[in-house]
């Protein structure tokens, strides 16, 4: 019975210890756990900003490239309305040299016909000239706009992805982390349960030996008095 009760002090100790380890290694495995889903909450995050980044610098690039072809159309209807232009200054030039040179009213009348008509198209040319040259300037400011916004799009992109690596290997050891603390504790936890069983096992036969010997324990009987005798 001696033995029995050193060992169930002995157990009661060990148990005591093991709670506050298994205490501290739960601690220990839930804190790990938590910076684990921290960095691949981190993780995922990034990944979905740099694919997010990509799809708009993507839109930004097909709009801009829209623009600059509409820019170039523009650029090309304008210079063959500066050559147009060019053209029907020069015959104006010629019409107006013939009309100098003119021997009858009538060639006159029909060189100042001619020529109103050129200086109509030259209006209408110049107007063309006009309206494309402020198209022209619209597009190159809404197209450096876009350039401007797809390059800080793209350095966006290009500093999340320098951090992606760190942030790789900071998920790869929170994970590791926790495998260790995970280990750690079911084994704490393990030994605390064990100690607690045969703490209760020994418990068990202490409490069965109390009782036993408290039965078998004799029943004392108060001894009667004997009469006096008379002399």
């Amino acid at each position: 019975m001696a033995t029995l009760v050193s060992t169930a002090k002995k157990l009661s100790k060990q148990k005591l210890e093991l709670s506050k380890i298994r205490r501290s290694s739960e601690k220990e495995f839930k804190k790990a756990k938590a910076v684990s889903r921290k960095y691949s909450s981190s993780l995922t995050s990034l990944e979905k900003r740099v694919n997010s980044s990509r799809e708009h610098a993507e839109d930004l690039g097909q709009v801009l490239n829209q623009k600059i072809a509409q820019m170039e159309s523009v650029q090309r209807l304008k210079n063959a309305a500066i050559e147009k232009l060019g053209f029907e200054t020069q015959n104006k030039q010629q019409l107006e040299g013939e009309a100098d040179f003119a021997n009858t009213q009538e060639e006159k009348q029909s060189i100042e016909s001619r020529l109103r008509i050129i200086l109509s198209v030259i209006d209408d040319v110049k107007n063309e000239i006009k309206q494309r040259t402020s198209m022209e300037k619209k597009l190159k400011e809404s197209i450096d706009e876009y350039n401007k916004s797809k390059s800080k799009i793209s350095s966006k992109i290009k500093k999340n992805l320098e951090s992606k690596p760190m942030l790789i290997k900071l998920v790869k050891v929170s994970k590791n982390k926790v495998e260790t603390t995970a280990k750690k504790f079911n084994s704490s936890k393990s030994r605390e349960n064990s100690t607690k069983s045969r703490l209760i096992k020994v418990s068990s036969e202490l409490s069965e030996i109390l009782k036993k010997k408290a039965k078998a324990k004799p029943k004392t009987r108060k001894a009667k008095a004997k009469p006096k005798t008379r002399k």
